[in-house]
């Protein structure tokens, strides 16, 4: 993606809080026909070195083929994002922008096909996202978890490369990054709020 000096990141702890905070992903990669295929899909960062994203597709989604076919593929992470009006800036010769927080991860795909392989999968996910779900899941008839097993397909990206971009008005001056932070902090949206969130972490 394009990403100006000012707007790269390289902190890895970032990177990690935007994919925790932002877990739904686009993944892309390419069709049959060698065009791009985009799905939504909830990933999670394994602990451990490197950066290792895992989650699950339908099995009815010929995208997890194609994947595995090709091998490569693109996570997008998109994190809050927030209107900036130049009312906030001491010259009137500006013009509105957007901030905005963005993860691009690209990797390699591997299945995760097996059945137990799968259930310890979907135990990590709901251990993340529901943890009081867990007991519900492993109380649900054996066929009926098969079933479900069988309806998705696992995997697991091992990040070769990631681009961090957090474009938080670190191009405008202190004054100028405070009245746009406080306008935001003081928002109806909550995206907008938690864009005041990031600007803030930045700030240090």
């Amino acid at each position: 993606m394009y990403l100006p000096a000012h707007f790269k990141s390289v902190d890895y702890d970032l990177a990690l809080r935007l994919i925790a905070e932002q877990p739904l992903a686009l993944l892309i990669g390419p069709d049959a026909q060698g065009e791009s295929f985009g799905t939504h899909v909830p990933l999670v960062a394994l602990p451990g070195e490197g950066l290792v994203l895992e989650g699950h597709m339908a099995r009815a989604n010929p995208h997890w083929g194609w994947l595995s076919a090709q091998r490569r593929v693109l996570a997008v992470f998109s994190g809050p994002d927030a209107y900036v009006s130049p009312s906030h800036y001491d010259s009137v010769k500006n013009v509105p922008t957007w901030n905005y927080a963005a993860l691009h991860a690209y990797g390699e795909v591997e299945l995760i096909d097996g059945g137990p392989d799968k259930d310890a999968l979907l135990k990590r996910l709901i251990g993340r996202f529901e943890p009081d779900y867990a007991e519900q899941w492993r109380g649900l008839p054996e066929d009926y978890q098969h079933k479900l097993l069988g309806a998705i397909v696992g995997f697991r990206i091992r990040v070769t490369r990631w681009e961090l971009k957090l474009k938080m008005s670190q191009n405008r001056a202190a004054v100028e990054r405070q009245r746009i932070r406080e306008a935001l902090a003081a928002s109806d949206r909550a995206a907008d709020r938690d864009t005041a969130e990031w600007m803030a972490r930045l700030e240090g």
